[in-house]
């Protein structure tokens, strides 16, 4: 039974509250903490991970005194969500200490995980100080497809075990994949198998490219036009995309400054070495939270990067599809090297889009 004189209020009008009083402010409501670039799987296609048991990428992690530091900075500064990332960060031994000071100092915490190393006492853990969100990757609906993508045997069985462990304790569990040419074909498979256990689930079918500039592995990515044929698939997906094509009809996303996400406005990243910086994707530049002064003035470095101005004259400049487009510095780092260079595959997908939300609009204009 509900309170009559306590109303219930959603997590979504908190933070739309909060958005109408910064009134266009620069504020810190949300992070992305990466505690580890290492992974016990090896996707085919993950654009981070580091071996499990590599000592060069443990020796540049953060320490847990030197994380829970800067977790009281993020407290300080006002930071209301904050995602705990990886790699994959169950494999930290000192990860409940982490999560634990986070939730300790206010935050609403959001897990992402691949669940194969969520055990019974975890999930207890987990129970007792509850994420705001808990996110497991899904990478296929049958073991000879999750295995061929993480390339690491028992992992399929792991992974179902660390769902309904995390259902078990009543957790708020979403499910999600990333498709690839060796898991597309289980689509559906995997959506089913989460409704079978009462869950949402999402997908996304434009793989990053891997960092340190490596490729993009496109061997296992799929085609603009696949993924645009994806999106017809399914009627939410397509409406959305509808939508907004309708509503910024011939608005140039792009203006005169570089950055025109929520990447320094409203949120930021941190990476398991303590570098601050815009986004996971756009990485260039960072600030040093282990050899700085600490978040606020990281924080005001982002805003000097937020100022950055174009400086070439590219198609973005005057494209129309830009709502549709997902064209961001981070995607020219990891692909050219720069800033502003767009990513013809990137732009393609975008075009696609544009052009099959208006014929949709024609056809029921002409019904």
């Amino acid at each position: 039974m509900e309170c009559p004189g306590c109303p219930v209020v959603t997590l979504g009008e908190v933070a739309d509250e909060l958005l109408r009083q910064l009134s266009g402010r620069r504020f810190p409501l949300s992070g992305t903490l990466e505690i580890t670039e290492r992974c016990n799987l090896a996707c085919l296609m993950c654009y981070i991970n580091q071996p499990a048991g590599s000592g060069e990428a443990a020796a540049r992690e953060m320490t847990l005194a030197q994380i829970t530091q800067v977790v009281d900075q993020l407290a300080d500064a006002g930071c209301l969500f904050l995602l705990l990332t990886g790699g994959e960060p169950l494999l930290r031994p000192d990860f409940c200490d982490i999560y634990r000071h986070v939730k300790q100092q206010g935050m609403l915490v959001s897990l992402y995980t691949n669940g194969t190393l969520l055990t019974p006492q975890i999930a207890d853990f987990l129970g007792e100080w509850r994420p705001s969100n808990l996110e497991i990757t899904l990478y296929g609906a049958t073991q000879a497809t999750y295995e061929r993508v993480t390339r690491a045997p028992g992992s399929f069985a792991r992974c179902l075990r660390g769902i309904e462990l995390a259902l078990d304790r009543g957790l708020r569990l979403n499910l999600k994949s990333v498709l690839v040419r060796a898991n597309r074909h289980e689509v559906e498979a995997m959506r089913a198998l989460a409704a079978q256990y009462g869950v949402p689930y999402r997908f996304d079918a434009v793989l990053f490219p891997r960092l340190g500039g490596n490729g993009a592995s496109p061997d296992q990515r799929l085609s603009p036009v696949e993924i645009v044929a994806l999106d017809q698939e399914y009627p939410e997906r397509q409406a959305e995309l509808q939508r907004l094509s309708r509503d910024f009809a011939g608005t140039v996303v792009y203006g005169e400054h570089v950055y025109t996400c929520l990447g320094g406005l409203r949120s930021f990243h941190i990476d398991s070495a303590g570098r601050l910086s815009l986004c996971m994707m756009a990485r260039r530049p960072a600030y040093d939270l282990r050899g700085g002064a600490g978040f606020q003035e990281g924080w005001e470095f982002l805003g000097g990067v937020r100022r950055k101005e174009r400086t070439r004259d590219t198609p973005c400049r005057t494209c129309t599809a830009g709502v549709l487009c997902m064209q961001c510095p981070g995607w020219s780092q990891l692909v050219h090297g720069d800033d502003e260079t767009p990513v013809d595959y990137v732009c393609q997908i975008g075009r696609l889009r544009v052009a099959r939300a208006a014929d949709l609009v024609h056809s029921q204009l002409s019904d």
